[in-house]
């Protein structure tokens, strides 16, 4: 006999837990959501109704992905950030609510005549978000062609594409713009050490998307050489709490700003 939608939640909340997934149950309500197309209020509703043996497969399978920390927008195909929806895959980062703060700085400090640059574009979250309530120009960088075609897709999607130009590039190293243009530069980088590489909450997405080298640093530092030929700009980064003296020493003139948690996330550089 096939379960019901109330026992398959159980169940996969109980698997889950046992895994240490902090949030259990949401992500089992998301998952049969998913596979049952249906909201997950309605699903509540009728929790008594039987899911078929295809469901019930499907639904197991994903949650034992869940249990291996796959991330949950990596099982659902999307994202939602700063009230937009973003397609990710594993060759994106996963959005964190964090960066909205990001967003939310840049947003204050663009006009538009401003070109917005963003680096390591990754889904294209934080430069669609900041195009999308201004009425500036973009430029989204990254490495990855992979990741670049996530992005220009996200960018259709979100119906900013005409104002949105994407380059493969690593870091600055391919981005040809006015320097003499109010340039205001995101770079949420790489920015995580050995250490905090091990943690398995992370495991699944890309590496290269994550491992700042030895301090976290490298790439800020490989930045802070290529920001010397431009004469104005505006550089809005995330970064670990603890490493604030060690992103002093790079850029000394930093401000630093702290997320809702109350921990140092934010810094702006201004030149």
């Amino acid at each position: 006999m096939q379960p019901t939608r109330k026992n398959a939640l159980k169940n996969a909340f109980l698997k889950l837990h046992k895994s240490k997934i902090e949030s259990a149950w949401l992500d089992s309500e998301l998952i049969l959501s998913f596979v049952l197309k249906k909201s997950r209020s309605e699903i509540l509703a009728y929790d008594e109704k039987l899911l078929t043996k295809t469901q019930a497969q499907t639904f197991n399978k994903l949650i034992n992905k869940r249990a291996q920390f796959v991330p949950i927008a990596y099982i659902l195909g999307y994202k939602e950030f700063f009230g937009l929806k973003f397609k990710v895959t594993k060759d994106t980062l996963v959005p964190r609510p964090e960066s909205e703060l990001l967003v939310e700085e840049a947003r204050k400090t663009t006009d538009k005549n401003s070109i917005v640059i963003d680096i390591g574009t990754g889904s294209g979250c934080l430069l669609i978000s900041v195009i999308k309530n201004t009425k500036a120009k973009g430029i989204g960088l990254d490495i990855s062609a992979k990741a670049l075609l996530i992005a220009k897709h996200n960018a259709k999607n979100n119906k900013v594409n005409k104002r949105i130009k994407f380059i493969k590039s690593n870091l600055l190293s391919n981005l040809k713009v006015n320097k003499n243009k109010n340039l205001i530069i995101l770079a949420n980088l790489p920015y995580l050490n050995e250490k905090e590489m091990k943690e398995k909450s992370i495991s699944r997405e890309p590496h290269q998307a994550l491992y700042g080298g030895k301090d976290g640093l490298d790439y800020y530092k490989k930045l802070a050489k290529q920001l010397k030929q431009y004469s104005h700009y505006t550089l809005l980064c995330e970064i670990n709490p603890g490493q604030k003296k060690s992103f002093t020493k790079i850029f000394p003139n930093a401000e630093f700003k702290k997320d809702l948690s109350g921990k140092i996330r934010l810094v702006i550089v201004r030149k």
